[in-house]
C-alpha cells in the first residue's frame, strides 16, 4: 500500500510526474474553480492510483478480485496564475465529468509560460502563469474499483 501523494512541480520534468499520476483521473466541472484574488486555480479530482498497479507488478494475485484497483480523492492546484481559458468544456454544465489526459508547460519568458490540460473528448484548459507552481495532493481514503482504465486504439473502443 502507497502512501498519500504529496508532489510539487516547479519544472517540466516534475509537471511530468505530477501528469503521470493524473492520467485518467475524473474531475466534475464544479470541482474546478478559479480564485483570481489569490492567483489560484484548482480542481479536485478522483485519481486512479497507478502507483498501485506498479506496485503489484511480480507480487502476485490482489486481495480484493472483485475490485483490485483503487481510487482516491486528489486537489491539484496552481498558483500565481494570471488567465485562464477554457476550450471544449461546458463550463455552465457543473455536472459534466472530464477525463485527464495530460499536462504540459510551455514557458513564454525566462520562468512565465501557460500550462494546458488536456481532456478526453478535445476539451482543454490554458492557465497563463507568473511561474510553473503546481501541487498534487490526496485527500481522502483510498476506495477500491474494479475498473481499470484503457486506452484503445480503436475509437470505437470504450475507455475504462
Amino acid at each position: 500500500m502507497t502512501s498519500p501523494l504529496r508532489l510539487r512541480a516547479v519544472d517540466t520534468i516534475d509537471l511530468a510526474v505530477i501528469a503521470a499520476h493524473l492520467q485518467d483521473a475524473v474531475a466534475q466541472v464544479a470541482d474546478m474553480a478559479y480564485q483570481p484574488a489569490q492567483r489560484r486555480f484548482a480542481v479536485m479530482f478522483n485519481r486512479f492510483m497507478w502507483e498501485d498497479v506498479q506496485d503489484e507488478v511480480g507480487a502476485g494475485a490482489k486481495a480484493d478480485k472483485d475490485a483490485p484497483y483503487r481510487r482516491v480523492r486528489s486537489v491539484l492546484h496552481f498558483d500565481g496564475v494570471e488567465r485562464v481559458k477554457s476550450q471544449g468544456l461546458r463550463l455552465d454544465r457543473k455536472e459534466a465529468v472530464a477525463e485527464m489526459l495530460t499536462l504540459a508547460f510551455e514557458p513564454a519568458g525566462e520562468v512565465a509560460g501557460s500550462i494546458t490540460m488536456t481532456f478526453a473528448g478535445g476539451g482543454g484548459i490554458k492557465l497563463e502563469v507568473e511561474a510553473l507552481d503546481a501541487w498534487l495532493s490526496d485527500i481522502s481514503q483510498p476506495w477500491p474499483t474494479p475498473n481499470l482504465p484503457r486506452h484503445g486504439t480503436d475509437a470505437d473502443e470504450p475507455l475504462g
